[in-house]
């Protein structure tokens, strides 16, 4: 990722819309809550165990990672996501 487009060290509060294709689990619908370079976190109607690997897409982004933390928030799941390398 070029200088121009690479993600804050420290999370920033985010939104809009991403795709959560988890292993074992059906597509999900996500919303984008803070994002940094190590991380990512959504708000989903969902329930996703930490430990749980998953590619994330955000328009033409893809990236991988691992759900860390999944707690109730409002009607859903808050989920953090740590991205791999």
């Amino acid at each position: 990722m070029s200088a121009k487009h690479q993600l804050p060290e420290e999370p920033i509060r985010s939104k809009g819309e991403a795709t959560l294709l988890p292993a074992g689990y059906p597509e999900l619908t996500a919303t984008v809550r803070d994002i940094s370079a190590s991380g990512i976190g959504v708000l989903v109607g969902n329930l996703l165990e930490p430990g749980t690997r998953l590619d994330i897409q955000i328009h033409d982004y893809m990236a991988h990672g691992v759900v860390q933390v999944c707690q109730p928030e409002g009607d859903g799941f808050y989920i953090g996501i740590a991205l791999a390398a």
